[in-house]
């Protein structure tokens, strides 16, 4: 039972490395990421094997070293850490596009609530012209008297 632990937290530790590699393909710096991805899944691959079969594994090692996996997850773990935060400081974000991006929205917003207003407004004088409207009542000249207007 014990020969399977070192195996399972080496696969442990490669599976996080490669989701975290795997999420990080698809940020600003996804580029950087192929290769590490690449990496973290053959180490996947070689800990999976040494789960299978605990006595072999694709790197040939010494026997008794059960513990080198775990020791080479760890630090490919750490890397891949390291690695996205320095990332994060060199590259800097687009501030032109993302203004560009931040401004569009703003103004698809005031358009909205512009259009809303305007709606509403000829909404109502369409409303005060229909229920405004009086038809004219035209007077029979033939009605008057005008023998009263002297």
């Amino acid at each position: 039972m014990y020969e399977y632990l070192p195996p399972l937290a080496a696969l442990l530790l490669t599976v996080l490395s490669a989701l975290s590699c795997l999420r990080f393909l698809f940020s600003r710096q996804g580029l950087y990421w192929i290769i590490p991805l690449i990496v973290s899944v053959l180490l996947c691959l070689d800990n999976l094997a040494g789960l299978f079969t605990p006595g072999s594994s694709l790197i040939p090692l010494p026997f008794g070293n059960r513990i080198f996996p775990v020791v080479v997850a760890f630090f490919w773990y750490m890397m891949v850490i390291t690695f996205h935060y320095a990332l994060k400081r060199s590259i800097r974000r687009n501030r032109l596009r993302s203004d560009m991006k931040k401004n569009h929205a703003e103004a698809l917003y005031l358009e909205k609530i512009e259009r809303r207003d305007y709606f509403r407004f000829s909404r109502r004088r369409r409303e005060s012209a229909v229920n405004g409207a009086f038809k004219p009542e035209i007077r029979d000249f033939k009605d008057i008297d005008l023998t009263s207007l002297d």
